[in-house]
């Protein structure tokens, strides 16, 4: 069974709109037992420092195994608050479990899907590219053909010239 997020609810647009303190007052609401370990870790610790400082080293070394007690809560926290929204959201139905073989299987799915995807964006780009290319090439080719057009008048009216040329000099 995968693990939901506090946020299955909400489609990617509205996540996407959420300021970071609305994001984090959510997940506070989740999961109450998360920030108040974190507030309980660094008040251990701030004691446990200000202990240190003042010489107290015997009462610090108390404050820091406290420390390490309520990481180890926050930790456990996390653990059984996720375990919590992912079996509630398998009661109502939610989310059916899965293994980790068709997670990965679903997520190579999606891959591939992915790379075909990127693969048609880039034969149509390609495409497109041949065909401008092909218009460029016709658009030359009639240049051509106009300026052999133009180049055979011309070479005409010379053979026109020189014959005339060639009469007056005879005459």
């Amino acid at each position: 069974m995968s693990m939901p997020s506090s946020f299955d609810h909400l489609d990617h647009d509205q996540k996407m709109k959420m300021e970071y303190t609305e994001l984090v007052a959510q997940k506070c609401r989740d999961n109450p037992f998360v920030p108040i370990g974190i507030l309980t870790t660094i008040v251990t610790v701030t004691i446990a420092v200000t202990k240190m400082k003042s010489g107290n080293k015997a009462t610090a070394n108390k404050w820091f195994t406290a420390r390490v007690a309520s990481q180890g809560a926050t930790l456990l926290a996390v653990v059984l608050g996720g375990s919590y929204e992912g079996r509630k959201a398998y009661m109502k139905g939610q989310e059916a479990p899965r293994s980790i073989d068709e997670i990965q299987q679903e997520k190579l799915q999606n891959k591939a899907k992915e790379r075909e995807n990127l693969w048609i964006q880039e034969l149509e780009r390609r495409d497109e590219s041949i065909k401008k290319r092909k218009q460029f090439a016709e658009l030359k080719k009639k240049e051509m053909e106009k300026m052999k057009e133009e180049s055979d008048k011309l070479e005409a009216e010379l053979k026109e010239l020189e014959k005339k040329v060639n009469s007056t000099k005879s005459k």
